[in-house]
């Protein structure tokens, strides 16, 4: 009986070597090894070119927080336009979703072109909305009339964070709308009978019935949209550059810049690890405030 006890519990674990082995080496390879060495130079005055680098403390993080404004309002900057580009998303998302959940004869079609950015890559969307901005948006206002339109949507620090939204907003609503798309189909129809036969209005039923059924779906959109939006690099390298000056330079590009254009690899370590430990306190608070919900309801 041992024996076959040892036999079956060795065929497990030779099973799991071999299908969960592999990928485990490939994320510890890809994944954490990074991640550590990335740490460790995070105290270092690494240029990323030379082999000898000194070990320098909290100096690179006191010099990213305190001295290196331009890190700060970068952060700024990123925080700004991801709360705006969250809550826009998401607004747009639910609306469209709300709207397209019903069967009617073009819903695939809507639903399709609304999707359709999401299939193309961030950088392409870039360079296709750097055209849009600089050589057809001005001549549609002049030819419309529309003289708001004519102006320098790119060149202009006052505007140039509201192009990027708009860009994210166009990427980004088709997907968290297929998100609520899916949430909204899976409520019982029942709960919603039962409210309609109680009295409530459209508004009052997906407020009090749809919303708090859907909720946690919904919070999978929103977590992924927050990090994207913390995150967002390729869109700014390829629309703005981080141009005109630094009026849309992100954190992201701020780290990109000071590690890859600078050679200051510590220094930009230890900007992504700040941005890295930013990125999981937000989303543990989100995970709490979920969990909170759920145990509500």
């Amino acid at each position: 009986m041992k024996i076959i006890l040892n036999s079956k519990k060795t065929k497990e674990t030779a099973l799991w070597l071999f299908f969960v082995g592999p990928i485990f080496i490939l994320f510890t390879m890809f994944f954490f090894v990074p991640i550590i060495s990335g740490i460790v130079y995070s105290f270092t005055d690494w240029d990323a070119i030379n082999s000898d680098f000194n070990f320098v403390g909290l100096k690179n993080y006191i010099f990213a927080l305190s001295i290196d404004t331009d890190f700060v309002a970068s952060l700024g900057r990123t925080f700004y336009l991801a709360f705006f580009n969250v809550v826009l998303t998401n607004v747009l998302a639910m609306l469209f979703a709300s709207a397209l959940v019903s069967n009617f004869k073009h819903n695939n079609k809507i639903r399709t072109a609304i999707f359709l950015p999401n299939v193309i890559s961030m950088v392409i969307c870039g360079f296709i909305w750097q055209v849009m901005f600089t050589k057809i948006i001005g001549k549609f206002g002049v030819a419309t009339g529309l003289g708001f339109l004519d102006r320098s949507w790119l060149g202009d620090p006052d505007t140039v964070l509201f192009s990027i939204l708009l860009v994210s907003l166009w990427y980004g609503v088709g997907y968290v709308m297929t998100i609520d798309i899916a949430a909204l189909q899976s409520v019982n129809e029942s709960l919603i009978e039962a409210a309609s036969l109680e009295g409530a209005n459209g508004w009052q039923t997906f407020w009090k019935v749809k919303l708090p059924v859907i909720l946690p779906t919904v919070m999978v959109g929103v977590f992924m949209n927050v990090s994207g939006s913390l995150k967002m690099f390729d869109l700014v390298f390829s629309l703005t550059g981080g141009g005109p000056g630094r009026a849309s330079e992100l954190a992201m590009l701020n780290v990109y810049r000071e590690a890859y254009q600078f050679n200051n690899y510590g220094l930009g370590s230890a900007k992504a690890v700040i941005l890295s430990v930013i990125i999981i306190a937000i989303t543990i608070f989100q995970f709490r405030i979920t969990a909170k919900n759920e145990v509500e309801m």
